[in-house]
């Protein structure tokens, strides 16, 4: 029997070769046992905070075991967002820092460290408020979880979009170990492993870590410098307690620190000539790098020493563009079982420490470049009940979060000291009290209520100065107060054992909050209110004949007083605002389709329309552009994800792997202002993998390939001037071997 998991194939629309290879090898003489090597599994997931499988959960949740993981070749837990319909991934200053996730359109419209994203992470249960340095400690997993759409009853904090739940694999019974290490591209070397098992009796242990390095596929075409590289190591220690017959307790030890090179901008000049008054160019010749500016009078194929490609860029710190980030963490999970309900408390620590610089401009002239640096402590508890009689399951909770975090921000390199500084303190404290309860109206119909009250308070200060032109000095203490109600209620239905069809109406806030960077005056210092969304959803998971597994929903959002940043220029520095309203409206399909037994597909797809109702509207370039109308950033009208493996035995030889995936999306902005600068086209990313398994498994080798077309794309454009901006480059080619054991 086939119970699917859920991933994506490939068109191969630009790989017909590996398109004729994977058929001629699926028309091949089958094996005589199915596939040790596959990833069509049943995941168990705890999207409702209890174990379930993903089939029947009636929310839209995407789901990968650590096995299916490791099989398919992510080497990070962020490289899912290639394999979810309606998810986007990018992060502006290089995968170290702050990662920002899309879902549905709904995504962090910030760059500044004061704020919280729509789209929360968890790790282990526990909320991460400031995600930078999360992406370092993703290895080891057991399973990750994508829920898209609010989570405002059993989550609830910040979930307006969704949230992304990465859970470590815990010690286990049996003796287990494994390690793997790679090389590749830019001299890039990966060294992971993990070591479990029994320590005495009612006692266990686990120990994981993992360590990166690369020279950096950037280089600084001013004095040759390598950039964007990568020098992490994360690690992770557990122990499991057994207290008694109705007990346990799992003490989690975690960091991860990174000391390497940011990643370089690419200079965009808007103009035919350095003149100011000149003609704007087409926005393809822009975005090659052909136009200049009156600003620097260079374009930027100019500015980054004649090559406008990902891996040739300018910058003018002369000590380099450093992120260092440091991060620790520890959490207690008791669980504890009764005769009617179990409890579970889940106590945690998370402090981080950041420094990161940038050359905002992108050029050979020191003019913009940056840095930032943030002091956050983290605390969070949270306290479970949750129980089931015949016809009723049920959970109820309280939350606390405490978070303390400083900033400081400066543009540090000019001649004559500082251009800009700012110091800030925001300190946020929140509480939640929380429950939902499914009650079986019938064997086939299931009514789902839920919801969540919570109060949140923030206190802020900020002092800055020396200042740009046109920035006031500020000593500000300002704070901020809210409270919210959201919930969920819902209609599950069982025709048959294969199929859970549901209509579901859901609700969820994100708090308000203060801009921590780029302040101009004491306007720029306000709060802003929180933004609430409202969603309607119906969906449907099935199985086919038993093999093939088909999940789909459609939904229609609303978000009121959307939150926002819109960075005017580097004068004039940023607005946080609500900006508008905003509607959105889409429908995605999952499928997994094991066609034979030693070929898979597995495919995915997004459909999504955003629509913003604002009366507000900003100056970029120069040109006047209102909101009513545009669409979100990052989201596109169309994705999908497509993924084919097939398995070839080599009998007492062991097994071939044979591995294609694809992930495309349709053009979009990635500025909310929707200015033509900041409009991507279309573009899709192919990967490859062939790997050889030993007949236990014990041993594999595999050989990659990523971005195999060597696909030229930007995840995100800003413009800074009235007459230039500037892009981040998305990774080029990179191929690599990998050798893994397991005991």
């Amino acid at each position: 029997m086939y119970s699917p998991n859920t991933a994506y194939f490939t068109p191969f629309s630009k790989s017909p070769r590996l398109l004729s290879l994977c058929i001629a090898l699926a028309t091949a003489a089958p094996v005589q046992v199915f596939a040790q090597q596959s990833v069509v599994e049943e995941v168990t997931v705890t999207a409702q905070k209890r174990q379930q499988s993903m089939q029947d959960v009636s929310i839209a949740v995407s789901a990968f075991s650590g096995d299916a993981i490791d099989k398919m070749g992510f080497e990070e837990g962020l490289d899912i967002t290639q394999q979810v319909p309606n998810m986007n991934f990018f992060a502006i200053f290089g995968e170290a820092s702050s990662p920002s996730v899309s879902l549905r359109g709904v995504s962090l419209v910030n760059f500044s460290d004061s704020w919280e994203s729509p789209v929360s992470i968890y790790v282990d249960d526990v909320y991460r408020g400031n995600p930078a340095g999360s992406a370092i400690q993703l290895f080891d997993l057991e399973r990750v979880e994508v829920l898209r759409g609010p989570q405002g009853t059993l989550y609830g904090r910040n979930t307006t979009g969704g949230l992304v739940h990465y859970v470590s694999r815990k010690p286990g019974e049996e003796l287990e170990a494994n390690a793997s290490v790679s090389y590749g591209s830019y001299s890039e070397r990966i060294i992971e492993g993990s070591l479990s098992g029994p320590l005495s009796d009612g006692v266990r242990g686990r120990v994981a870590v993992k360590s990166t390095q690369n020279d950096g596929w950037q280089t600084n075409t001013v004095n040759g410098d390598k950039l964007n590289d990568t020098d992490s190591f994360g690690y992770r220690t557990q122990l499991e307690f057994d207290l008694g017959d109705s007990g346990g307790l799992l003490l989690n030890v975690h960091g991860s620190e990174a000391d390497q090179q940011s990643v370089g901008f690419a200079h965009m000049g808007y103009l035919e000539a350095p003149v100011e008054g000149a003609a704007t160019c087409s926005i393809s010749r822009i975005q090659d790098g052909e136009c200049t500016s009156a600003t620097f009078g260079m374009t930027g194929a100019e500015a980054a020493g004649g090559r406008f490609d990902p891996e040739h860029v300018a910058s003018s710190a002369t000590d380099g563009m450093a992120t260092k980030i440091d991060t620790f963490g520890t959490s207690a999970t008791l669980d504890w079982e009764f005769d009617a309900f179990t409890l579970t408390s889940i106590t945690a620590y998370e402090e981080l420490d950041k420094f990161l610089q940038d050359d905002g401009d992108g050029t050979p002239v020191i003019w913009f470049d940056e840095q930032y640096a943030v002091d956050a402590e983290q605390y969070t508890q949270e306290i479970r009940l949750d129980g089931s009689t015949e016809r009723t399951t049920w959970v109820t909770g309280f939350y606390y979060y405490k978070d303390d975090r400083g900033l400081v921000t400066e543009a540090p390199t000019t001649a004559d000291g500082l251009w800009h500084r700012e110091i800030v303190a925001l300190d946020s404290e929140s509480w939640a009290l929380f429950g939902q309860v499914e009650y079986d109206l019938n064997p086939e119909l299931t009514l789902v209520t839920g919801l969540r009250y919570t109060e949140e308070e923030r206190d802020f200060t900020e002092v800055s100065g020396p200042v740009f032109p046109g920035y006031d000095d500020l000593d500000v203490k300002d704070d901020l107060s809210e409270s919210a109600t959201t919930g969920r209620i819902g209609l599950d239905w069982r025709p048959s054992d294969d199929t859970l069809a549901y209509a579901s109406f859901s609700t969820g806030f994100k708090s308000g909050g203060f801009s921590g960077s780029y302040n101009p005056n004491l306007a720029a210092t306000r709060p802003v209110e929180a933004e609430d969304i409202t969603n309607f959803e119906i969906g449907v998971k099935t199985t086919l004949a038993n093999r093939f597994r088909v999940n789909a929903a459609a939904f229609n959002y609303t978000i009121e007083d959307y939150q926002a940043q819109v960075f005017l220029t580097v004068a004039e520095g940023s607005v946080i605002t609500n900006a508008g309203d905003v509607t959105g409206t889409g429908a995605e399909v999952e499928i997994t389709a094991p066609i034979t037994d030693n070929f898979e597909v597995i495919a995915g797809a997004g459909w999504l329309e955003t629509e913003f109702d604002s009366e507000q509207f900003f100056i970029v370039a120069g040109d006047n552009y209102t909101l009513d109308g545009n669409e979100l950033p990052s989201a596109p009208e169309f994705t999908y994800n497509l993924m084919a493996r097939y398995y070839l035995s080599l009998g007492d030889s062991g097994e071939l792997v044979f591995q294609g995936d694809y992930a495309w999306q349709d053009d979009h902005y990635l500025q909310i202002e929707n200015d033509p600068y900041s409009k991507h086209d279309s573009y899709g990313l192919a990967n490859a993998k062939i790997s050889w398994h030993s007949p236990s498994d014990s041993y594999s080798v595999e050989a990659f390939a990523r971005n195999l077309t060597d696909e030229r794309y930007f995840t995100y454009q800003n413009t800074l001037g009235s007459d230039w901006g500037y892009g981040v480059w998305g990774q080029p080619r990179t191929a690599g071997l990998r050798l893994n054991w397991k005991l």
